[in-house]
């Protein structure tokens, strides 16, 4: 077996471990999600039920305290809206910081600095987009004909090379992939 069949094998070994990896990860990670999401929607829609009664009743009870039913209803609801207006000031606290945090521990990015993370994702990037560019740079213009020759001579050497490696993979991904 050469080189190339070797690596290919190697390669494809490599990639279809991490794929069951990811997909590993991803479905535990899932799991978790959807259990909390479950167990929360059964806990709100319960817990909802519960607070509808409980609150009709304290209506009712206040209204009869006061001797008008419509204005026990009324207090009640003043109070809701009140509490409404409370959770919907303190919501990125009480909401989305929490949910913030279990999204970071489902994800195992928990103490990570995402801003630094993102600025050397972008910056890793920008760096590859340059080699990339220099890579495939024309070269400057040559001064005379013997540079003008040269660069004949390389850019002729640079095709040929890359048509036998193309071949070369061609033919170790044929293998790889016949078995």
């Amino acid at each position: 077996m050469n080189e190339f069949q070797q690596f290919f094998e190697q390669l494809k070994k490599y990639l279809e471990l991490q794929r069951q990896s990811i997909a590993v990860t991803t479905a535990e990670g899932m799991s978790k999600v959807l259990s909390a999401v479950v167990v929360a929607i059964v806990v709100i829609m319960i817990g909802s039920i519960m607070l509808l009664l409980l609150s009709f009743a304290a209506a009712h009870w206040l209204g009869e305290l006061l001797d008008n039913i419509a204005l026990g209803f009324l207090i009640l609801f003043a109070i809701v809206a009140l509490m409404l207006l409370t959770v919907w000031t303190h919501r990125k606290h009480w909401i989305f910081d929490p949910l913030d945090s279990l999204t970071n521990d489902v994800m195992g990015v928990n103490g990570v600095d995402k801003a630094k993370v993102k600025s050397e994702a972008a910056k890793s990037q920008q760096e590859l987009t340059n080699s990339f560019n220099a890579a495939i740079a024309p070269l400057p213009k040559a001064k005379n004909r013997i540079e003008t020759f040269s660069h004949l001579i390389s850019r002729g050497t640079m095709i040929f090379e890359g048509v036998m490696f193309g071949l070369r993979m061609m033919r170790g991904l044929r293998k790889v992939f016949k078995k």
